[in-house]
């Protein structure tokens, strides 16, 4: 920083507050700084005479007040620029009396280059310049300081009281500190969002190093407490490549502990954004080089193979010491393993209905494990194929971590890629949605799920028997009726309450239930539940039977919309309370929830022992989607837990491993929630019988 330019600036502030224009000195031939005189000097061409004496000591009184000013102006400027210290820059204060400017800035000096101890310790001079200044306009920058020692002692209340009176009166530096302090104090009182929204519109506008520190650190933290990812990682590049040589490493390493609770996919897209930006900067302020640290740490602890490939790809030169264990593990993309005993678990989030869909196998699978229980063995791993995402290099990610069973296909399109990679690794993996039926080949394909859609077929039939035709479906429409294989339909339903419907395993439709024909199945109409329904589409064809297929929010909106003659059917994911009198459809002992009034379901020893042990760990009854997750996963834990009890990437005993598991899935005997088989019974489709019971009528 030039003293002459802080000069410059100093003085015309001085003068302006003074309320004049800012002074125009010139040092007559002769004429000394700090009080000479000026006798025999002449100015334009001046005599000595008696005006001219006058005009020179008024000159005299000017290069005094000058002098002063640049001398003060030089210690702000070695202060400022860490010409004397190398401490943090601290921007000049402006103030009627010289010695108010120097005793403030000496106490700032100290405050800018201090730790918490330092600065707290520093609060009675900030009191005692205070009471000695009461009407100086420095007394707003005191203040500032004061409410920033209130938050350093954790006094959040004080803190933003002090900063919102300094805001209050006034628009500048001094009000720019006190907003700054304002935000901390409301992300320190639990409220990110607000603080987030003061603090933002600061960034990169603080001039004082030490105050922008301390700005940078609460709006990164302000965001992240907020769950704005985005704006989080943008703000720690500015954070960084804002911070001072001697604070660089400490920003470097909060900003490396922050990185670990961002979600990974806004890592990897932060990565791709800075790469398809083209930048090339110093990696010790790139943020880019400290996002491909937390990732290469990310691709080691899972073995991902995909994600190693990736920072390799787009962040190879960033990597350091790390290059060559990433390098290994994306060159072992074929490498087999075993960890025991591990199952790996393949979700999606590429649409709504996936991601719900994935929640809940995912809760049923960790419950299939016993892994919230005390004492488990299992080990679980999982991916989520998202927007970009592909199954195979998902899958081959799970086997590089070590598993030995995988579980997958909350879809037909998910659960067929899963098959034919089932097939070509010779790994095992369960299918929580049956694929298409030229997938069903191979000794690794297992079938744990269900087509929704059969419970669609059931429920029909047992409307049209009681009389309560036409039928309208309402939601469900994107699922295929009918499960694989050749068969009879499921549609041959005993009437009654309680009955089980006789739908035979393997039963293939010959119709999608989105555009069932009357003549097959007595469903008149198939209505989307895409946005709110409309009770008026119930009506011109005189509907009697309403079966709800969607999900419960579907089925909650129709409900509400359909008359009280209609006789109402659930399907399987219309997990909603019915009117008595309604059907449910059933498979094994779920739904736990439908039983009659009065009368236990058939099961109801196993039924209230499961649900007891979900509920205590969960808020409500399974769904379908869990159900079907937890048998999947007591399936699989079937075919690991007996696996031996070490390690393995020989390739011969990877695969002498994953056969037995196989085996073990293929024969296991355990107590399942969707079905009344206790397994395979040496199959590859979980056998199940689709019936319905009817809501106990109230008495």
């Amino acid at each position: 920083m030039n003293p002459v330019n802080t000069f410059g600036r100093i003085s015309a502030a001085f003068s302006a507050k003074a309320g004049g224009e800012a002074p125009v000195v010139a040092l007559p031939a002769g004429a000394k700084a700090g009080g000479a005189t000026t006798e025999g000097a002449t100015t334009d061409g001046a005599t000595t005479d008696g005006a001219g004496r006058r005009r020179r000591a008024r000159l005299a009184r000017l290069v005094r007040a000058a002098a002063a000013l640049v001398a003060l102006g030089a210690a702000v400027a070695g202060a400022g620029c860490g010409a004397t210290d190398g401490g943090a820059a601290v921007s000049p204060t402006l103030s009627r009396s010289p010695a108010a400017q120097a005793e403030l800035h000496r106490i700032l000096t100290r405050f800018a280059n201090g730790g918490r101890a330092e600065r707290i310790a520093l609060e009675p001079e900030l009191v005692a310049f205070r009471e000695r200044y009461p009407g100086d306009d420095l007394v707003r920058v005191a203040d500032a300081h004061l409410a920033w020692i209130a938050l350093e002692q954790g006094d959040v209340r004080r803190a933003e009281a002090l900063s919102a009176g300094i805001e209050a009166r006034g628009r500048g530096a001094t009000e720019d500190i006190a907003r700054v302090l304002r935000g901390a104090a409301l992300r320190r009182a639990g409220k990110p969002k607000p603080a987030f929204g003061v603090l933002r519109p600061l960034v990169s506008k603080v001039i004082d190093a030490y105050v922008r520190s301390l700005l940078n650190e609460e709006v990164t933290s302000a965001a992240m407490e907020a769950g704005a990812w985005t704006q989080a990682l943008e703000l720690m590049g500015v954070w960084l490549r804002e911070a001072g040589d001697d604070e660089r490493a400490a920003v470097r390493a909060q900003i490396g502990s922050l990185l670990h609770k961002v979600p990974i996919d806004h890592l990897v897209g932060a990565l791709r954004a800075g790469q398809a930006a083209g930048e090339v900067v110093d990696p010790e302020v790139d943020l880019r080089s400290l996002i491909a640290e937390r990732l290469a740490v990310v691709a080691r602890e899972r073995r991902d193979v995909a994600l190693a490939k990736e920072l390799l790809d787009r962040a190879g030169a960033l990597l350091g010491r790390q290059g060559d264990a990433v390098f290994e593990i994306a060159a072992g993309a074929g490498t087999a393993r075993v960890e025991p005993p591990t199952v790996g678990l393949l979700i999606s989030t590429r649409t709504s209905e996936s991601r719900r869909r994935g929640v809940e196998i995912a809760a049923g699978v960790a419950h299939g494990l016993g892994l919230l229980r005390p004492g488990s063995d299992a080990r679980l791993v999982s991916r989520d194929v998202g927007a970009e995402g592909s199954v195979g290099d998902a899958l081959t990610s799970l086997t590089a971590e070590g598993a030995a069973v995988l579980i997958a296909g909350s879809s037909r399109e998910q659960a067929t890629e899963a098959a034919r990679f089932a097939r070509a690794n010779g790994i095992p993996v369960l299918l929580v949605h049956p694929p298409e039926p030229a997938a069903l080949d191979g000794a690794f394909v297992f079938v744990v799920g269900e087509e929704p859609s059969r419970g669609v077929e059931v429920l029909a039939a047992a409307l049209a028997e009681r009389g309560a035709r036409p039928v309208a479906l309402v939601g469900g429409g994107q699922q295929g009726a009918g499960a694989q294989g050749g068969g009879q339909q499921g549609a041959g339903a005993q009437g009654g309450a309680g009955q089980q419907g006789a739908g035979a395993q393997g039963g293939a439709s010959k119709h999608d239930a989105a555009a069932a024909q009357p003549a097959e199945d007595g469903i008149a109409l198939a209505l989307p539940c895409d946005g709110p329904f409309d009770p008026r589409a119930l009506r011109p064809p005189g509907i009697r039977g309403l079966i709800l297929a969607g999900d419960a929010l579907c089925a909650e909106q129709a409900l509400r919309a359909a008359p009280r003659t209609v006789t109402i059917a659930l399907g399987f994911e219309a997990a909603i309370s019915a009117p008595p009198g309604s059907l449910v459809a059933t498979a094994g002992l779920f739904p736990f929830s439908a039983a009659p009034a009065g009368a236990p379901p058939p099961g109801a020893s196993g039924a209230g022992a499961a649900l007891e042990a979900w509920l205590a760990t969960h808020p409500g009854p399974p769904s379908f989607w869990a159900a079907l997750g937890r048998d999947a996963g007591v399936l699989a834990w079937a075919g690991v837990q007996r696996l031996p009890k070490t390690g393995t990437e020989d390739p011969a005993e990877v695969k002498a491993r994953r056969l037995a598991a196989a085996s073990a899935v293929s024969s296991a005997t355990v107590a399942l929630w969707t079905t009344s088989a206790s397994g395979f019974g040496g199959k590859r489709v979980l056998p199940r019988e689709i019936g319905y019971r009817e809501i106990g009528k109230a008495r």
